[in-house]
């Protein structure tokens, strides 16, 4: 029986880890990326981001306020009596009561209303549009930090590497002869320090790689590596030609949508003015005669206390917040157009000198040293220097192309 009992624990055991297994494998395939590529980030971003389903929502949820808003008023049912008596000395004077009543709106404030509704509808469609741009740039701009520390992760690998070859070599010379201690000693303080640079290096790419996932949207999503160059060949429009697109940019569209909405909500403060009149037709019994009648009625307020000015006055205000507010965004996309223009030229500057006339002369001197220093005609004191600015001249290089790539972002998203 206890045989019996191990047995059907264990398959029961097997049967678990296997779930668990095909399930663990599920969620890695399904929230596990390789080789990740910046057009696949930005893809990601527009399912995954949260902010870009909130501007979703809001705007459906403008179109229920345009539907609602041009909806005509529901009209009332009236029923009541009228004289009953209070015991049964008095005459038999009741009259009875129904019909119905519809309130009407005057001043076209129904079409205002819902026209107003529309453009503030239009007003959450242009900053889902600004919203989205501004992801696509936060996305690129992560995308090109993880990047740059994936590719000086592997630059600093290989200093390690040498690092170590080097305390090898040195290690052999010294048991040779050939080197003294001291020289020794040296090289594994190169190597120490170089781990030391690999560690902070390998964290900053994890920080980077998180910096990258919370710009996607997804905080369960794991990304591995990922794939891209950042010495890529753009195209730099001319400055004068990024300017005359200035007003067909979706922040302006969003100002301009903005203005139009104020300036709708003034109109249906000013409709809102004029009260609605209230229709009554109803059917009249007296009991008495027994006789029909059908009576008609109307209402009018009269708008002595409320005549809607603070309404008025409140959306005239915000018609001249938008004014302002459209100037400033005229003068902010002015300024961050023109410095991000500098930047990055000033970028591609700093790229290309590092590029034609930096990086192989580094390599030459490199190579030169190491090959005196394995003649004898140097020593390691002169040949660590060497190393380290060889080391620093690659990881510059890196981090020029990293700020093309952010400045290319921003004066892209001008196109």
């Amino acid at each position: 029986m206890n045989k019996q009992l191990a047995v059907v624990f264990v398959v029961l055991a097997l049967g678990c880890f296997t779930a668990l297994m095909a399930a663990d494998a599920t969620t890695r395939t399904a929230k596990t990326v390789e080789n990740l590529t910046l057009e696949q980030a930005l893809e990601m971003a527009e399912d995954l981001q949260p902010q870009i389903a909130e501007a979703k929502a809001m705007i459906e949820a403008a179109e229920g306020r345009a539907r609602q808003a041009g909806t005509f008023p529901n009209p009332e049912v009236i029923v009541g009596a009228q004289q009953l008596p209070l015991n049964g000395n008095q005459p038999n004077e009741r009259e009875y009561v129904a019909g119905v009543g519809q309130s009407v709106p005057l001043s076209g404030r129904l079409g205002k209303a819902r026209e107003a509704e529309l453009l503030d509808r239009e007003v959450r469609a242009r900053g889902l549009e600004v919203k989205r741009r501004e992801i696509r740039k936060r996305v690129h701009n992560a995308f090109a930090t993880a990047l740059y520390q994936e590719k000086a992760y592997r630059t600093q690998s290989d200093i390690q590497h040498n690092a170590e070859k080097a305390v090898a070599a040195t290690q052999a010379r010294v048991e040779a002869g050939d080197a003294l201690k001291d020289d020794l000693a040296r090289v594994e303080m190169e190597l120490a320090r170089a781990k030391i640079e690999l560690q902070r290096t390998e964290s900053l790419r994890a920080q980077a790689l998180v910096a990258l996932i919370a710009a996607i949207g997804d905080a369960t999503l794991t990304v591995k590596s990922l794939s891209g160059t950042l010495d890529a060949a753009f195209e730099i429009p001319t400055l004068e030609s990024l300017i005359a697109t200035l007003m067909a940019q979706p922040e302006t569209a969003l100002t301009d949508a903005e203005l139009r909405a104020r300036a709708a909500r003034v109109d249906v403060a000013k409709s809102e003015r004029i009260p609605d009149i209230k229709v009554e037709l109803l059917y009249h019994r007296l009991e008495a005669s027994s006789a029909n009648t059908f009576d008609v009625g109307l209402s009018i307020p009269l708008p002595l206390f409320n005549r809607n000015q603070g309404k008025l006055r409140e959306a005239r205000a915000e018609q001249a917040a938008a004014e302002a507010r459209a100037r400033t965004t005229q003068n902010e996309l002015s300024a961050r157009l023109r410095e991000s223009y500098l930047q990055l030229t000033s970028a591609l500057a700093s790229s290309r000198t590092l590029k034609t006339e930096i990086l192989g002369k580094a390599d030459t001197v490199l190579k030169t040293a190491e090959a005196r220093y394995a003649a004898g005609d140097i020593s390691l004191t002169e040949l660590l220097p060497v190393r380290r600015d060889w080391a620093t001249v690659q990881l510059s290089y890196l981090e020029s192309l990293r700020d093309v790539m952010q400045a290319w972002a921003e004066v892209k998203s001008f196109q």
